[in-house]
């Protein structure tokens, strides 16, 4: 509701979390709205579990769900993913619903920016959702799954950029901070600066 209320301003909508189950929030706000919405998302998970109590490794499935509910499309594309992270049955659900997947292992600049700049061509608007632990660990160790191998934070920088300054940014979110396995701040740290980044290029 707040998010809806942000994007009825005209203004852009920072949702901070916490688990990624706020993206489900995110995307209910723009699911109504006469615009084609693609998502974004920076992360090493897919988030496309199924499950009977919504997760942080649900929202983007109940978002494909809500969408196919109402005949419309569920175009998302994935940055950073883990393969090792991710089952056997999530990556046969990311094939089956077009699941555009850069995984971590080849998301140098060049690639990730041509990841973002595919989806902005298709869409008019962007629900960009950076879970933190598509950094690596030794950025971001205040998250639940830290990354083995992770996204540099330049590539990470260069997404950010190119989707704030697109004129199509349409919802900004920072998912997955959990303090309580944080050190010395530093994923807080570099969770505000991506954040202040966004603002900064926002067109």
């Amino acid at each position: 509701m707040v998010v809806g209320t942000v994007l009825d301003r005209a203004a852009l909508p920072v949702v901070l979390g916490g688990g990624h189950e706020v993206a489900f929030g995110s995307g209910s706000a723009w699911v109504a709205r006469g615009e084609t919405w693609g998502v974004l998302n920076l992360d090493a998970h897919l988030d496309l579990r199924q499950a009977d109590l919504a997760t942080s490794g649900t929202p983007f499935r109940q978002l494909a769900e809500h969408l196919a509910a109402l005949g419309r499309p569920f175009d998302y594309s994935v940055i950073g993913l883990s393969r090792p992270s991710n089952t056997r049955v999530l990556l046969e659900t990311a094939e089956r619903l077009g699941v555009a997947i850069l995984p971590d292992v080849d998301a140098d600049v060049a690639a990730a920016v041509a990841a973002a700049d595919a989806l902005l061509d298709r869409v008019d608007r962007v629900h960009l959702s950076l879970d933190l632990d598509v950094l690596p660990a030794a950025v971001a160790p205040g998250v639940s799954a830290p990354a083995a191998f992770g996204v540099p934070v330049p590539v990470v920088l260069a997404v950010l950029r190119t989707v704030a300054g697109s004129g199509k940014l349409g919802i900004f979110e920072v998912a997955e901070l959990n303090p309580r396995f944080d050190i010395d701040a530093r994923t807080a740290r570099i969770a505000a600066r991506c954040v202040d980044e966004v603002v900064r290029h926002y067109l």
